[in-house]
């Protein structure tokens, strides 16, 4: 393990995607939770994952410079949405410019895991709230090419990925804006997992078996 006590670790992905030789795999353990792991024989001990690990490296408290309320005056978008549909008029004004926005959606296994998307039309499937905290996958690298290039990125997520990103990152880019949310902890993927199963078995209709009609038989 990266840092010492699991219990400090939230899974942001950032040792993960900074690694050079690709030494280290995120694994769930029994209850279901991403935690990193380095496999000894390919670790070159170049340190940057403990460098740029959230949980080792503290950043100061802060306190908000300024505070806003707003919601979307689109009722249909404001109602596919969850805090008042404001993510999706950030991520419009990204698109937009030429940007490419970030976020959580569900792949075809309604699990939830971070993509990009570059149309208006693609922002439908960061909307309203996961409840499970993503798969970051390689998003971050993602993220950095574009800013790279010059590309504005919005990219949205939790606190932890958030700071993940950042530290990743290295530097500041003007050229990107971070959207997290109020955390207060996630559940565990297995728990949703087991969810996911309890609803199909509830609405699943049980399967029809065929009764044989020996009246008229004739062999």
């Amino acid at each position: 393990m990266i840092v010492p006590d699991k219990t400090q670790c939230t899974g942001c992905h950032a040792c993960y995607a900074v690694c050079p030789v690709c030494c280290i795999v995120m694994r769930e353990d029994a209850e279901g939770f991403v935690y990193p792991e380095i496999e000894i024989e390919k670790c070159t001990k170049c340190g940057l994952c403990e460098k740029i690990c959230p949980a080792l490296n503290q950043g100061n408290e802060r306190r908000p410079l300024h505070v806003y309320a707003a919601k979307n005056t689109n009722e249909t978008i404001r109602a596919a949405s969850s805090s008042g549909g404001i993510f999706t008029l950030l991520a419009e004004t990204i698109i937009n410019e030429g940007g490419v926005v970030f976020g959580a959606r569900f792949n075809e296994q309604w699990e939830v895991i971070h993509d990009y998307t570059e149309t208006i039309d693609g922002l439908a499937a960061f909307r309203g709230s996961k409840y499970v905290q993503s798969r970051i996958g390689d998003t971050y690298t993602q993220a950095r090419d574009f800013l790279v290039a010059g590309r504005r990125v919005l990219f949205s997520g939790t606190p932890c990925q958030i700071a993940g990103l950042k530290n990743f990152l290295q530097k500041d880019y003007e050229n990107l804006l971070a959207v997290d949310l109020v955390c207060h902890g996630v559940p565990s993927p297995a728990v949703w997992r087991k969810y996911l199963t309890e609803v199909v078995e509830t609405f699943t209709p049980p399967r029809k078996t065929k009764t044989f009609n020996y009246t008229n038989y004739v062999p």
